[in-house]
C-alpha cells in the first residue's frame, strides 16, 4: 500500500492527541522517477520535492520549523527488504501546534501539490521528547 497523505482519521486523532512541548517529525520518503502533475507538468520527482522544499520553506521557518538531521537511507538492517527509501530527515517543530499551523495555513496548501506529485509512498512518525540517561532505552 501506498501512503502519500495522512487519512482524515489519522490527522484528527494527531490533533487531538495531548502532546506537549517540541515535536519531532520523522520523514521517510521514496520519490516517483516521473513526478505525476495533475496539468502535465514534467518535472523528476526528486525536482518536485525540491519545489516542494523551496517553496514549503517560508511556512515551515514561519512556525519555528527546523531541519534537525537528513540523510540517504541505504540499507534496512531491521524491517522489509522491499521497504526502501531515497530520503529521510528530523523535521522539528516548537510545538504540535506549530505543526498544524504550518500544514493548514492556506498558503503551504496551495504549493503542497509539488510534495503529493513527487511522493511515491513516505511515512511520517511524530516524536515528543523524553527524558533518558543517553543509553538505549
Amino acid at each position: 500500500m501506498l501512503y502519500v497523505d495522512p487519512t482524515r482519521e489519522g490527522f484528527g486523532a494527531f490533533a487531538k492527541a495531548p502532546l506537549n512541548g517540541p515535536l519531532h517529525m520523522l520523514n521517510l520518503l521514496r520519490l516517483k522517477e516521473k513526478a505525476t502533475y495533475e496539468d502535465g507538468r514534467e518535472a523528476t520527482g526528486r525536482e518536485a520535492y525540491a519545489a516542494y522544499g523551496r517553496e514549503s520553506a517560508p511556512f515551515f521557518q514561519k512556525q519555528g520549523g527546523t531541519i534537525m538531521w537528513r540523510g540517504k537511507p541505504f540499507f534496512p538492517l531491521i524491517g522489509p527488504s522491499t521497504e526502501t527509501w531515497d530520503l529521510g530527515f528530523i523535521a522539528a517543530y516548537p510545538s504540535k501546534e506549530a505543526f498544524l499551523g504550518m500544514v493548514k495555513d492556506p498558503g503551504y496548501q496551495a504549493i503542497v501539490y509539488h510534495r503529493q506529485a513527487a511522493v511515491e509512498t513516505s511515512r511520517l512518525y511524530a516524536f515528543a521528547a523524553v527524558e533518558g540517561s543517553g543509553v538505549f532505552g
